[in-house]
């Protein structure tokens, strides 16, 4: 029941023609898209310039351990100038010590010489 090109009796010539070019285009459209290789090909050339994966947490991992070093050694060195500040401080505080008891003693010896001016004998 099919005529001389192979087709079912009552269908037109054309269809094996335009099935022969659907197959075409589509074996094309899976070459650009890679999904013809194999799974194990390499990648499609379109994406040469794409990092892997792996190769951009490597580089996140090793930004964010070169910023924890910086941020250590920044508090480092913040610790250095807060250790000189409190030894600055100390010695500031030595200095002020008898300063302050000099002060009031002498802060007395005012108060007890203009009160004894101030008393008629």
């Amino acid at each position: 029941m099919t005529d001389e090109q192979g087709t079912p009796e009552g269908s037109p010539g054309f269809v094996q023609p335009w099935i022969a070019q659907l197959r075409k285009i589509t074996e094309e459209l899976a070459g650009m898209t890679g999904l013809s290789e194999s799974l194990f090909s390499p990648p499609a050339p379109s994406l040469p310039s794409l990092p892997l994966p792996g190769a951009v947490s490597a580089a996140q991992v090793n930004a964010i351990a070169s910023a924890l070093a910086a941020q250590r050694s920044s508090i480092a060195a913040l610790q250095a100038q807060l250790t000189a500040f409190d030894d600055q401080l100390e010695a500031l505080e030595g200095i002020l010590g008898p300063l302050a008891e000099w002060s009031t003693k002498w802060a007395e010896f005012e108060r007890l010489v203009t009160n004894a001016r101030q008393k008629p004998e």
